[in-house]
């Protein structure tokens, strides 16, 4: 049995696709699927699929709908019989696959098995000495194949709520990750024209995005087109500059000076960086599980862990953490007060608010408590790990989105 998440929910057994219902059950399905392996409550599942709205028999209703689709899902299950595709106990339902059995754990395991051939965060354009071994083409053929799985918005069928958002953008990130990768591997062991033509269009989709930019540019000098390569580089810079008045990093210009000098031949590439510490705030599971999964998935950030509530801060920063993703709603403790505590126990901390909020108030609350950054949740994963470098070397970091509302309230009426 396989689940496809990365699109409208799909369900295969062999080479047939199962019927799994009309929208609510579908979407009961999306929402255990998008929880992987965690109990999800009976609270969570309504909310899901009612919203604030649910019907009188929304329990004896939602039960008929997991009853449905045991029966879908293992037709074979004595009628009495536990499920052991969807387990019922006392914390709620659980969707139980394995790993490899949804196309988005195929997808992250891609990535996670092919991380051995990056190099580090000032030459990404290089592989690292552990990729030298055979299998470097089944690592390439199995990326390919988890990008292949990408068929639309993950978890189509789910609306909008800030933890599906998270997971959307988590799983976005795994994929760039992805075709990053594999393009790194084509562009040493296969044809660097062809890597440069599908790394174009990538580019395309996220303009901002330096590690892209810059495989893309190695990817023209090494099918001959140096020129080109150099024209990527300067298009990245004035890009960022104009559209986020922000510099390109050092390794862009340590590209250039590689592709101006010709020593754009190695293969291989040494090295390490320093991992920034980071930790998580916030009171929303699936944001946190979502924005844990993203941290994992960024170069160079260590996720410490993360807190649901004001006494888990304070024990999750005394591990160490350097930056702090900071929610501003904490189930009725304020994270313009933790900010300012946690900072006064903790001078060397960075706060990173991210949060729902994009008025001036919680704007000016949360930095007059000491924060350096201010970022919404919807913000894209380059711009969080931009926003995370960015406070972490004391600069402070409001996010694109929040200045264009705070520009757009100050002009006033036209």
């Amino acid at each position: 049995m396989r689940f496809r998440v990365l699109g409208p929910l799909e369900v295969e057994v062999g080479e047939q696709l199962l019927d799994v219902g009309a929208p609510k059950p579908r979407r009961l399905l999306a929402t255990l699927a998008l929880h992987r392996g965690r109990p999800v409550s009976l609270e969570r599942l309504v909310d899901a699929l009612w919203g604030d709205q649910p019907p009188a028999s929304y329990a004896v209703t939602l039960q008929g709908y997991v009853s449905s689709l045991r029966k879908v899902l293992e037709p074979d299950r004595p009628s009495r019989g536990a499920g052991t595709v969807i387990q019922t106990s006392a914390l709620g339902y659980t969707l139980r696959l394995p790993e490899e059995a949804i196309d988005a754990g195929r997808l992250e395991a891609a990535v996670a098995a092919a991380t051995v051939v990056r190099s580090d965060l000032e030459r990404p354009w290089l592989l690292a000495s552990a990729a030298e071994q055979p299998a470097l083409r089944e690592v390439a053929d199995r990326l390919d194949e988890a990008i292949g799985s990408w068929r639309d918005e993950p978890y189509l069928d789910l609306g909008d709520d800030p933890g599906v958002m998270a997971e959307r953008v988590r799983l976005k990130e795994v994929r760039t990750a992805a075709v990053e990768l594999r393009e790194l591997i084509r562009m040493h062991d296969g044809d660097p024209a062809e890597a440069a033509r599908r790394l174009e269009a990538e580019c395309a989709e996220h303009p901002h995005r330096e590690r892209l930019w810059m495989l893309y540019a190695a990817a023209l000098v090494r099918a001959e087109r140096q020129v080109d390569g150099l024209a990527a580089l300067r298009r990245l810079r004035e890009t960022l500059r104009e559209e986020l008045g922000v510099d390109a990093s050092a390794a862009v210009g340590g590209l250039e000076t590689a592709i101006l000098q010709q020593q754009l031949v190695s293969a291989h590439g040494g090295g390490a960086v320093g991992v920034l510490r980071v930790g998580i705030v916030d009171d929303h599971p699936v944001f946190r599980m979502g924005m844990a999964g993203l941290i994992g998935a960024l170069d160079g950030l260590e996720l410490v862990g993360s807190a649901g509530d004001a006494a888990a801060a304070r024990e999750l920063v005394g591990r160490g953490v350097g930056v702090v993703l900071m929610d501003l709603d904490l189930a009725g403790e304020s994270g313009i007060d933790l900010t300012r505590e946690l900072l006064e126990a903790h001078p060397e901390l960075k706060v990173l608010v991210m949060t729902m909020h994009e008025d001036d108030g919680h704007v000016a609350g949360a930095l007059s408590a000491g924060a350096s950054g201010y970022l919404l949740k919807s913000a894209d994963a380059d711009d969080v790990l931009r926003a995370i470098r960015g406070v972490a070397r004391g600069e402070l970091i409001i996010g694109p989105a929040v200045a264009r509302a705070a520009r757009s309230r100050l002009a006033g009426p036209p």
